[in-house]
């Protein structure tokens, strides 16, 4: 993607995946049918291991793990998954996936292997999602999904804005040096409502959506990557490095 067609987006894939997350609702006591819809759309690897490690069938799954599935491939063959899924719930065709963070494929669920679930981890999730659903996070419930082995504040927090977009910030690769180093704004944080009182500083020195600022991270550490390649062809005779790294423009 060019930096005009990143410009020229629309961010149509946010009313899609409101919309998408407010029909998981219905789907807390049907989660095999959300696997054989992944699977029916192309997704590959939705599965599961037994203790030696051998692929069996995957029974159960969340909301923030299906999400993740549509986005572990290349952006163009993630922007066709969600189409799919918009064709498939009746929504209207997404044409872009800017701003949405990709998942890594070796790591896609936010749950363990079937050997290592013994405490209700999955359904844990799905109380999690239906309070995030309405705004209802309370300390309790996110330190208790943060104790899910494969879930961890990063993840947690990019699946948080796949159901909401405008409601939640990524806090990743993309949005930490962007918030830390362009809006100043300290990435870190323990509670979740030190994660809230971040969302209110970042609307207070950017109100933009923060669906326009996730893209924004991207594009901003894109051409930071570019600049820094470009830096280093050039002739050392002429560029001081050793103050550049000492000042840390170089990264």
């Amino acid at each position: 993607m060019n930096k005009d067609e990143a410009m020229e987006s629309k961010y149509t894939w946010v009313p899609v995946h409101k919309q998408i997350a407010e029909k998981l609702l219905e789907y807390e006591e049907r989660q095999l049918e959300l696997i054989e819809l992944l699977q029916d759309i192309g997704i590959g690897s939705v599965d599961d291991r037994d203790k030696e490690g051998n692929v069996i069938e995957l029974q159960e799954i969340d909301p923030f793990s299906f999400f993740f599935f549509l986005y572990k491939y290349r952006q163009d063959q993630n922007l066709k998954n969600l189409q799919k899924m918009a064709e498939y719930f009746n929504l209207e065709k997404p044409e872009d996936v800017d701003g949405i963070p990709a998942t890594n494929a070796v790591n896609v669920k936010i749950f363990p292997y079937y050997y290592e679930r013994n405490n209700n981890e999955v359904k844990r999730l799905w109380y999690f999602f239906k309070h995030a659903m309405g705004g209802e996070i309370d300390e309790e419930e996110y330190r208790d999904v943060l104790q899910i082995k494969s879930t961890a504040k990063t993840k947690l927090t990019q699946g948080l804005f796949l159901i909401r977009p405008d409601n939640y910030l990524p806090i990743d690769k993309q949005t930490t040096p962007y918030l830390r180093d362009e809006l100043k704004i300290n990435p870190n944080f323990k509670t979740i409502q030190d994660y809230f009182a971040m969302h209110k500083e970042v609307k207070e020195k950017d109100g933009r959506p923060f669906y326009e600022i996730s893209h924004k991270a991207w594009e901003w550490n894109t051409n930071r990557k570019e600049l820094n390649y470009w830096i280093f062809q050039g002739n050392p005779k002429k560029y001081d490095f050793a103050t550049a790294f000492e000042n840390q423009l170089l990264t």
